[in-house]
């Protein structure tokens, strides 16, 4: 056995979570997921066998998140962990190094077919939207951006 824990593609990962749910003599796995969205997806497909643990719940950050005692429980007895990768959930990267060995850790962002993109910036994807109010508005509401 290796240190660390086996990393698989979505579809080796989903097919394993296929296999183990659907053998009638075992029990479903635990799944523990990183953030919401892929909760959404893998909790479709696991739907009627079990749901998968969520880590980072409601407005938590991944970028800042801390586990409570309950997740790094839920994260050490966990068969299969789905996350983005360390570039979203850096929290996760010493908690999946310490998983026992048959564990299996699907990176999203190192799957196959998966093309990251650019971070965006402006527009939607600000901070905040100034509605369209001019920069001496902006700044003169807004000082405390420094």
């Amino acid at each position: 056995m290796t240190d660390k824990p086996r990393v698989c593609g979505i579809s080796a990962a989903a097919g394993l979570a296929c296999g183990l749910i659907g053998a009638p003599a075992l029990a479903a796995p635990d799944v523990v997921v990183s953030i919401n969205p892929l909760h959404s997806l893998v909790a479709g497909v696991m739907d009627g066998i079990a749901e998968p643990a969520l880590l980072v719940e409601g407005a938590g950050s991944p970028h800042s998140y801390s586990l409570k005692p309950s997740q790094a429980k839920a994260l050490s007895e966990a068969d299969l962990v789905f996350w983005v990768g360390d570039g979203m959930e850096s929290f996760l990267t010493k908690p999946l190094a310490a998983l026992s060995g048959d564990a299996r850790v699907v990176a999203i962002a190192d799957a196959e077919g998966i093309e990251l993109r650019e971070i965006r910036e402006g527009g939607a994807w600000d901070a905040h939207a100034h509605g369209g109010h001019g920069e001496e508005h902006h700044e003169e509401h807004h000082d405390d951006h420094d």
